[in-house]
């Protein structure tokens, strides 16, 4: 087990009600039988725990993600006492950095909240889905009401008492990726991070091949730019195609702990149904690594890129993708035995990345290479006789059957 990541769902509820959030609207209800705030009380168990883990797996960098539901929602005092606690590990691990980040859907924002943000280092992150369009279709109140408008407030108050914005962007193929790449330049945002919607095979409803067309335009709009924001997912798929140490990870391995201090993977898998994150482990009873003694646990922290669908091992581009998140394989019929729900997409984008790498920097490449015919991989895919593959791999089958606990 090895994550560098602690999420704490300081708050189990939110202001907002979007219609894509795996939390409240995609099959999981266990959030309302949770305490509607973490006590400050859990503090100095959730410091233990990570100084027991910390000694067990060091880590160069060590992130505490203050997470909801909406993180505002809970008094500042939560943060004061977590950063003042904190220093014991500090103290304990100088070999680690710590940071503190936090995100929210911007709409609580105010100057004390960025004034606390400086007080104890808080690195915040805002959630816009691009325009007024895009981000009103989903991210909307318990009204029906658009939070574009409040959360462009937030977004102009961060620019100007911390000098930056960093955006948590859900894709949306309805708005044109030009549109929505100029615009969050526009309101200055230098850290982009781009999510795929966390749809499963049993909600995914997009037309085949819409994504990856979008993603391609998205990412010509990137590389061809001169002063480009960061964005994690074109950056961690170039590193990978080009071989760099700083490679792709087709999901950030946190650790999460929810508002009652119980322990679980990463919480997009609530988007798989009904309590399928819930563990029966708690931070009074249980250490985080205990976590791997659960199928869902050693899937997650040990075996999502290796333990495959028999299609995803014959793919040729399988050593980039790893088979992309975990929510996005899913399916009720039979687990995770499944490519992603954007397995074309993310082949048309990965060829079409290569292929541009190739002509910008030809001298990295062997003249043999071909460029890489997406289309041509999606083909070969479409024609296997996956019956025969299955039999070979039978003995790898047996993590498909996770279930909640």
């Amino acid at each position: 087990m090895n994550f560098n990541q602690l999420v704490l769902k300081v708050a189990s509820r939110c202001n907002l009600n979007c219609s894509y959030c795996f939390m409240y609207n995609l099959g999981d209800s266990s959030y309302r039988n949770q305490p509607k705030f973490m006590k400050e009380s859990m503090i100095p168990t959730i410091i233990d725990k990570v100084s027991v883990y910390l000694k067990k797996h060091p880590q160069e960098f060590f992130t505490i993600v203050f997470h909801g539901g909406e993180p505002l929602l809970i008094d500042q005092s939560f943060y004061r006492t977590f950063a003042t606690e904190a220093t014991k590990l500090y103290k304990e691990f100088p070999n680690t950095v710590f940071e503190y980040s936090v995100q929210t859907n911007g709409v609580l924002l105010t100057k004390e909240w960025t004034d606390l943000f400086k007080e104890i280092r808080i690195f915040p992150g805002i959630s816009l889905d691009g325009t007024k369009k895009a981000h009103d279709m989903y991210r909307v109140d318990h009204k029906g009401n658009g939070s574009y408008d409040d959360v462009i407030k937030g977004v102009n108050l961060l620019k100007e008492e911390l000098g930056f914005v960093s955006v948590i962007s859900v894709m949306n193929i309805e708005e044109t990726p030009e549109v929505t790449y100029n615009h969050l330049k526009k309101i200055s945002s230098d850290y982009i991070n781009f999510l795929l919607p966390d749809f499963t095979h049993d909600s995914f409803s997009y037309a085949p091949k819409a994504m990856g067309n979008w993603l391609i335009g998205l990412y010509d709009l990137w590389i061809n730019d001169t002063k480009k924001p960061v964005i994690p997912f074109f950056h961690g798929l170039t590193n990978t195609i080009l071989g760099s140490k700083k490679r792709a990870r087709n999901e950030a391995h946190a650790l999460v702990i929810e508002t009652n201090g119980d322990i679980e993977a990463i919480d997009s898998l609530k988007g798989c149904g009904e309590s399928f994150t819930k563990t029966n482990m708690n931070i009074n009873t249980h250490n985080f690594e205990d976590l791997v003694a659960l199928p869902l646990g050693k899937l997650y922290f040990q075996d999502s890129n290796t333990k495959l669908a028999t299609k995803c091992i014959e793919c040729p581009i399988v050593s980039i993708c790893k088979g992309g998140r975990l929510v996005h394989r899913y399916k009720k019929e039979n687990g995770f035995n499944n490519p992603s729900v954007y397995c074309e997409d993310i082949i048309m984008l990965v060829s079409h990345i290569q292929n541009t790498m190739m002509e910008m920097i030809p001298s990295m490449y062997d003249e043999t290479i071909s460029k890489m015919d997406a289309n041509e991989i999606i083909d070969y895919l479409n024609t296997l006789d996956m019956s025969i593959i299955e039999e070979t791999y039978k003995k790898d089958l047996e993590f498909f059957s996770v279930q909640p606990v």
